[in-house]
């Protein structure tokens, strides 16, 4: 056991389609308790899925692949949001334990400089306008050393920190971390969760490029609401805001 937190229920398998399918088939219509929470994790997907449908590449044993599921209690569909920081920080904060540098690109991905190290989905179900069950789905490229897809930019933390790193080890930090913040959140205290999302959002501080329908322009970050939307004020000194996938960050190649 990678973790010592006994209410959190970890099932490995070598392969599956999805994570997330997965888990949602073996126990989906299990205990519905807000006091566990329940991970898969497996060594291979064949249709892990990345932001906007793309193909998540990852090579067999080398990565980290799990899916996250629980039952909150007093999260409403217009904070949900909050749990996707709590696992961006959790991950960012493993990850730092290894290497200085990582950072969270909203609204949930970790880069280290221009290369993305993590990708993170999100499925909820609701009812009475409240948060029932979520998924996340989560991929980490730990000791892949070549990537041979067509994303522009993976990157893993073997070519980071040039060395093996113990996928259990990571996992175990993954999850103390989340757990420790998601208890906050069950708990109606927001505040350290958004104060570390926020801390090490990439370009937290300054004029950075940025692109949306109507071309690139320049502006600074002012605010992510609980629903996930992002606030930049540009160089005009005019706030624009932004759900997921309006907006882009204009990298540096």
């Amino acid at each position: 056991m990678m973790t010592s937190d006994s209410n959190i229920n970890i099932i490995r398998v070598a392969e599956t389609d999805s994570t997330s399918k997965e888990i949602v088939r073996e126990l989906g219509d299990g205990v519905q308790s807000s006091k566990y929470i329940s991970v898969l994790s497996a060594d291979y997907q064949t249709a892990g899925r990345g932001q906007l449908g793309s193909r998540w590449e990852a090579e067999r044993g080398k990565n980290l692949l799990f899916s996250l599921m629980a039952w909150p209690v007093g999260v409403p569909v217009g904070r949900q949001f909050r749990l996707s920081q709590a696992m961006a920080v959790a991950v960012r904060d493993a990850l730092a334990s290894y290497a200085d540098g990582f950072t969270i690109k909203w609204p949930n991905d970790i880069y280290f400089g221009g290369g993305k190290v993590c990708g993170t989905i999100i499925e909820t179900t609701w009812k009475g306008g409240m948060v029932e069950r979520f998924v996340m789905g989560v991929g980490i490229n730990v000791n892949q050393r070549v990537f041979l897809g067509d994303a522009p930019n993976p990157l893993s933390l073997w070519q980071i920190v040039g060395r093996e790193t113990d996928r259990d080890e990571l996992l175990g930090r993954v999850l103390e971390r989340f757990a420790a913040l998601y208890g906050q959140l069950q708990a109606g205290d927001e505040t350290e969760v958004v104060r570390c999302y926020d801390n090490h959002l990439l370009w937290r501080e300054g004029m950075h490029r940025y692109s949306d329908s109507d071309g690139e322009f320049e502006a600074e970050f002012v605010s992510v609401a609980p629903d996930g939307r992002l606030t930049l004020r540009d160089a005009d000194g005019r706030e624009r805001r932004y759900y997921f996938k309006e907006v882009k960050h204009v990298l540096k190649s």
